[in-house]
């Protein structure tokens, strides 16, 4: 029940941050700094992300976070060589798809035009 709470505290902090952007000028007058309002906004969110992380939600989800971590710096890219090669054999294999259903597109409409509706296209 008090990680609901912390994630219900957290959201309000957020939409405070939120509300806090594009009410200051409203609030100090029309003279207050982007910078400010960006502050503001930054502020909620920061502290909305620390209350969040203190719950069990947030902490699963750093735990989440740190494990992806550890899995991609186990992944072996592809080579410059391999990426270039992939790339030319799908651009290669696109083409021959579009060709081969502009044909097959062609003979379709060959066939409903010209052999069933006895036009001439």
């Amino acid at each position: 029940m008090i990680d609901k709470v912390k994630i219900g505290v957290a959201l309000l902090l957020l939409g405070g941050g939120v509300y806090g952007y594009y009410q200051l000028p409203q609030l100090m007058g029309q003279d207050v700094s982007v910078l400010l309002r960006v502050g503001v906004l930054l502020g909620a969110l920061v502290l909305a992300a620390v209350v969040a992380a203190t719950s069990q939600y947030g902490a699963s989800l750093i735990e989440f976070s740190k494990g992806s971590r550890t899995e991609l710096r186990k992944m072996v890219w592809p080579s410059r060589q391999e990426t270039t090669q992939t790339t030319i054999i799908v651009l290669v294999l696109v083409v021959i798809v579009a060709i081969f259903l502009w044909l097959i597109d062609m003979a379709v409409f060959k066939a409903i035009y010209g052999w069933l509706l006895g036009v001439d296209s």
